[in-house]
């Protein structure tokens, strides 16, 4: 049987038909010594998915139920002669939009003569290496897992907005790199001391989305539900019903002051060899999302974007710098908004605040004072406790409350 050693990385590689292969792995059997499995295309190289050879690559060519991965991280992908060559020189593959017209006619004319007497079900198999680095310019590093969440069109940062009837659109933006594979888990598992609305969904993506839609609800007990494109690689099937957000009062005593449907999401990026499972999930992120019977009020501060607890109230009551805040109705606070405990980290916290009247945009983090009013500061910032007296990790929250009041 024979082999061939890899110049650079010093493995070496088994020569045969794929139906070898596999019926070598059907019986338990190695390759090259090398315990085999098969695996799903969540295990295809980076290189392939992302990286230097990813131009010509197809994802939709390849036979799924037959690659195999080696324990030395070499994997083998299998295709179908004609998907093959579809994928090299077909109408949509990249040599087309690289060469004239003529130029391509030529070409994929001699490289479909060379292979004509090969049959079109004939399995040909590509082998990748994980962490391959050909050269500088394909370099395949560690993972970075980093996203964000943003409106509909990509260009806003949200994690909030009104359910009018259709739900509220959120894409997640994965700006992660040397990531070949993702999840996300959706619902209302951030809570030990929560027993009720657990419900958590996984959205397991097979194949690197730069980004994927998810609609948030603010009714009934499965309330989300998310799009990708190509929905082949997503799993449940896009437009599935994921996950479950739990009602929060702002005011955690009274529903007077309005309230919101409550989601955590929280994600795993991972890259080659599933090295991404090492680093654990994500942050969890917190999204609200208000019924269409919200009550929405306004008022305009002086801001300072200060986070220094002995100067920044004294700057914002200084500041020249007015900002115009959004909230759910409240019943204590300025301009119809709620300000909570006035103790940081204590419940209840104050209205989640927003820069515009849909609530889907963020307010800005910083010192808040009325003006024309008495010298009382409030902070608005992340808290270490929820609106309803839960406690969440670090970085959970996105969206500011009032979390603290200064008496000058």
């Amino acid at each position: 049987m024979a082999t061939q050693k890899d110049k650079k990385s010093g493995k070496e590689f088994q020569f045969t038909s794929h139906a070898t292969i596999s019926a070598s792995v059907a019986s338990g059997g190695t390759i090259n010594g090398k315990v085999a499995r098969f695996v799903g295309v969540d295990k295809i190289p980076y290189r392939l998915k992302q990286g230097d050879q990813s131009s010509y690559f197809d994802i939709t060519k390849v036979e799924t139920s037959s690659i195999v991965r080696t324990d030395d991280g070499v994997v083998y992908i299998p295709y179908k002669k004609s998907n093959w060559q579809d994928m090299l020189i077909g109408n949509n593959s990249d040599a087309k939009s690289r060469f004239s017209d003529t130029a391509y006619q030529q070409i994929s004319s001699a490289f479909a003569a060379k292979i004509s007497n090969i049959d079109g079900d004939f399995l040909i198999t590509q082998i990748a290496e994980e962490f391959y680095t050909a050269s500088a310019d394909a370099f395949v590093g560690p993972v970075t897992a980093s996203y964000e969440l943003r409106t509909a069109n990509g260009v806003t940062q949200s994690y909030s907005g009104i359910d009018n009837g259709t739900g509220v659109n959120l894409i997640i933006e994965n700006n992660s790199t040397f990531a070949t594979h993702t999840n996300f888990l959706i619902g209302m598992s951030q809570f030990s001391s929560l027993t009720t609305e657990v419900s958590l969904a996984d959205v397991t993506q097979s194949i690197f989305f730069t980004s994927s839609l998810h609609n948030f609800r603010n009714t009934g007990t499965i309330s989300a539900s998310f799009t990708a494109n190509p929905s082949a690689f997503s799993f449940p099937s896009s437009g599935s019903a994921v996950g479950a957000g739990g009602i929060i009062n702002i005011n955690s005593s009274s529903a007077a002051d309005g309230s919101y449907r409550k989601f955590f999401i929280k994600g795993r990026i991972a890259g080659d060899a599933d090295s991404g499972s090492f680093y654990g999930f994500l942050k969890n992120r917190e999204i609200i999302i208000y019924s269409s019977s919200v009550v929405v009020n306004s008022g305009s501060f002086q801001f300072s974007p200060s986070t220094n607890l002995v100067t920044g109230p004294n700057d914002a009551t200084g500041s020249g710098v007015f900002k115009t805040l959004y909230y759910a109705s409240g019943s204590n606070g300025p301009s119809g908004s709620f300000t909570g405990s006035g103790v940081l980290n204590t419940a209840p916290l104050g209205s989640p605040l927003h820069s515009d009247a849909a609530l889907r945009t963020t307010a800005s983090y910083g010192f808040y004072h009325v003006p024309g009013t008495d010298a009382t500061v409030f902070l608005a910032s992340s808290s270490q406790v929820d609106n309803g007296g839960f406690s969440v990790a670090g970085g959970t929250m996105i969206i500011p409350r009032f979390v603290r009041k200064f008496n000058l």
